[in-house]
C-alpha cells in the first residue's frame, strides 16, 4: 500500500526519514513524500501524490514559536504545508492520521479531529504508536471473486466492462460489528468478476457483498476472507 508521509524537511525533523519511513517499508508498504516533485504547480503535484495513496501520516512538528506579552513561549505553530496537506488528504477522503508534537496547536483552536501527541525526546514511543497502526493495514487488497445467476450474467459483465458496476463490501467482526464498508468498482478480468477489497484476511471476520442490477439487488452474506468467492443471489 502507498502511504503519503507529510512532514517538514527541516534538519531537526530528520527522524522521519531515518526512523519512520524505514519502519513503513518494514511492514511492506510504500512511503511517498513531497520531497521530490515533478514539474507543475506545487499544490497540484502534492494532491496528485496524495490521491495515489490510500492512507496519509502527517507529522505536525514545532515550526514557529508563539510568545505572550512577556516574551515567553506559550505554544508553537505547525508547518503550513503539513497542515495544508492534512486538510487536502481529508478533503480527498483519504484516511489521515495526525501525529502532533507536544506544544503545537492551531492558534488556540480546539481540535476538530483526534490526533496522536508525541514528544521529540521519546521517538521510540512514537515508533511504537505508528507500528501499532500500520501493522493492521493490509499490504494489498483481497481479490474477491463474484459469481451471479445466469440470467444476470450478460448484464452484469457488460456493466463491469464499461466501468459502471460497483459493489458494496462490508466487513463484520465476530461480535456482529461492521468494521469497514466501501463502495468498490467491479472489474472484469478474463470473464471473471473481481472486486479488490483493502482489508486484512482475518479469519474472525466475514464479508457481505451487494450489487445493484437495474432495480434488482444481488447479494451474498458472510463469506470468509480466506475463501474470497461470493455467489450472489437476487434478494
Amino acid at each position: 500500500m502507498k502511504i503519503f508521509v507529510s512532514f517538514s524537511f527541516r534538519p531537526e525533523n530528520d527522524f522521519v526519514e531515518k526512523r519512520i519511513i524505514p519502519l513503513i517499508r518494514c511492514f511492506g508498504h510504500e512511503p511517498v513524500t513531497g520531497r521530490i516533485l515533478d514539474s507543475g504547480p506545487l499544490d497540484g503535484e502534492v494532491k496528485k501524490k496524495i490521491l495515489q495513496c490510500r492512507r496519509v501520516l502527517c507529522f505536525a512538528t514545532r515550526a514557529q514559536e508563539r510568545y505572550d506579552r512577556e516574551g515567553k513561549i506559550v505554544s508553537y505553530e505547525p508547518p503550513d504545508w503539513v497542515r495544508d496537506e492534512l486538510m487536502m488528504a481529508r478533503g480527498a477522503g483519504r484516511e489521515a492520521i495526525e501525529f502532533r508534537e507536544s506544544g503545537v496547536d492551531y492558534e488556540g483552536a480546539a481540535p476538530l479531529r483526534p490526533y496522536v501527541e508525541f514528544e521529540r525526546t521519546d521517538i521510540a514511543d512514537l515508533l511504537v504508536k505508528i507500528a501499532e497502526r500500520i501493522s493492521k493495514w493490509p499490504v494489498g487488497p483481497l481479490q474477491l471473486r463474484l459469481t451471479v445467476p445466469e440470467e444476470f450474467s450478460a448484464q452484469v459483465k457488460a456493466a463491469a466492462n464499461a466501468a459502471r458496476l460497483t459493489a458494496r463490501c462490508s466487513a463484520v467482526d465476530w461480535t456482529g460489528t461492521e468494521t469497514r464498508t466501501e463502495e468498490l468498482r467491479v472489474h472484469l478480468q478474463d470473464e471473471r468478476l473481481i472486486v479488490p477489497f483493502w482489508i486484512n484476511p482475518d479469519p474472525n471476520i466475514t464479508i457481505g457483498i451487494e450489487i445493484d442490477v437495474g432495480a434488482r439487488c444481488l447479494a451474498c452474506r458472510g463469506i470468509s476472507p480466506t475463501v474470497r468467492v461470493a455467489s450472489l443471489e437476487a434478494v
